[in-house]
């Protein structure tokens, strides 16, 4: 008893002003590159201006900002984990909100741009809601389903990766130059030569490294271009609904299903994450009110000019491996990217980056989202039942809107939704085969 109360108390512990900076900047260097990556992939996607992408990645840092105070701090602990847990925008909700931008931005990319917001609002507040029988729909998700939608999310997303190499716009006149691609391949070198070279700290930000070395060098080449930092303003502040908010039963149907990926990923986290923090894994309150604090981040973000929300799985491994449990070390972090958000020339400096360097970074990046789906899908068993078959059907389906994403235009919007995501195809198919084969007739077995 006096054992549990101490490890309670680590999370608790409050560290002095110095190391609370310190390690908080440590933790956001870790999330950094991800937490202005799928802004950046939304917005070149809807052919936004560089100006509206600025605006969109400030908002990332906004909401990550008060998602991570509201899940370490906690609302009565009703909302929150208090845990050292990092919010940010996720990666699994890409593909789905890239097919509902492209569908509803024929006319006007804006339009595209409110249906994701009121979809990622109404997807929180089902995030919100469904936390507390979350546990009773975990069994419909085990390693088998989740190992292939997060395959999916990660093969979904390298094809970004490679067009960002090239130079971002595969219809420009320089696009897979050899400046571009050389770009990007020495990037890749040095984030690469870093992981091999370096097992602690600076490893864990190998990616944040390698895209600043990349950006110096291309400052060097000739390629990077920071002239619109001077075009914005000192301060501005993330106005709610600054871009209006529309909502569709397919587009948020569509979340729905990304909320359910988004929830059996965190809750893994959350486990882990309890687990290093010596806190009781089996606490199904702190758990619940963790995926309650996910729900409210999104809800937000929806509201606040931004995407559905998760726990970032490499803030995890940092906690690991500082050994650091005080979950006011994830306040600090929070605070810090709320206050980063506040000045735009930080954040237009970030999403100025130039392409060629993201895609060097973002091929790792997007590579180790494709390589954790496959460490999943490692731990199921194949023996004696139809598991491998599930994972290949599943796994063709997905890659029919990544290699061939016009097959299905000639199909009305609320379809193109669903089956232009790569993660919603992949999940459906894996769900309900896995329902056929495996947990169909059970009961009656038993």
């Amino acid at each position: 008893m006096n054992t549990t109360a101490v490890k309670t108390s680590k999370v608790d512990q409050m560290l002095s002003i110095g190391d609370l900076i310190l390690l908080g900047i440590q933790h956001i260097a870790a999330m950094c590159a991800g937490a202005m990556a799928v802004p950046i992939i939304l917005g070149n996607s809807l052919g936004l201006p560089q100006s509206e992408i600025n605006q969109l990645v400030s908002a990332s840092f906004m909401m990550s900002g008060l998602g991570t105070i509201i899940q370490t701090l906690g609302i009565k602990n009703f909302i929150g984990s208090r845990l050292p847990m990092i919010e940010r925008v996720s990666f699994a909700g890409v593909a789905a909100l890239s097919a509902i931008g492209i569908t509803y931005s024929t006319s006007d990319p804006m339009v595209g741009l409110q249906v994701m917001f009121g979809a990622t609002l109404v997807s929180g507040l089902f995030c919100f809601l469904m936390a507390p029988i979350f546990g009773k729909l975990l069994k419909f998700f085990p390693p088998l389903v989740s190992g292939v939608v997060v395959t999916s999310m990660g093969l979904s997303l390298i094809p970004t990766a490679i067009k960002w190499a090239g130079g971002g716009v595969p219809s420009a006149e320089n696009f897979g130059s050899f400046q571009n691609i050389s770009l990007a391949l020495i990037t890749l070198a040095i984030i690469l030569g870093i992981q091999k070279l370096s097992k602690g700290f600076l490893g864990n930000i190998a990616i944040l490294v390698g895209m600043l070395a990349g950006t110096v060098i291309s400052v060097i080449m000739g390629v990077a271009d920071f002239s619109n930092v001077n075009n914005v303003a000192m301060f501005n502040i993330n106005t709610p609904l600054r871009y209006g908010i529309r909502f569709d039963i397919t587009a948020i149907l569509s979340l729905f299903l990304v909320q359910l990926v988004i929830m059996t990923d965190a809750t893994g986290n959350q486990l882990n994450l309890s687990n290093i923090c010596g806190v009781d894994e089996k606490d199904s309150k702190r758990l619940v009110a963790g995926l309650r604090g996910h729900g409210l981040s999104s809800m937000l973000a929806g509201i606040f000019n931004t995407f559905p929300h998760s726990l970032f799985w490499q803030n995890v491994g940092i906690a690991a491996i500082t050994g650091v449990a005080s979950r006011f070390v994830g306040t600090a972090a929070g605070i810090i990217l709320l206050t980063i958000s506040f000045f735009p020339k930080i954040t237009t400096m970030f999403a100025s980056i130039p392409s060629p360097v993201l895609g060097g970074a973002g091929i790792v990046m997007f590579g180790i989202v494709a390589a954790n789906g496959v460490r999943r899908l490692g731990g199921v068993d194949y023996n004696g039942n139809k598991n491998l078959m599930i994972v290949a059907t599943s796994i063709g389906m997905a890659l029919i809107p990544i290699a061939v994403p016009e097959i299905f235009k000639h199909f009305p919007a609320w379809a193109r939704i669903l089956f232009q995501s790569a993660v919603t195809l992949g999940c459906l198919t894996v769900v309900t085969l896995n329902l056929i084969f495996n947990e169909h007739g059970k009961k009656k077995d038993k």
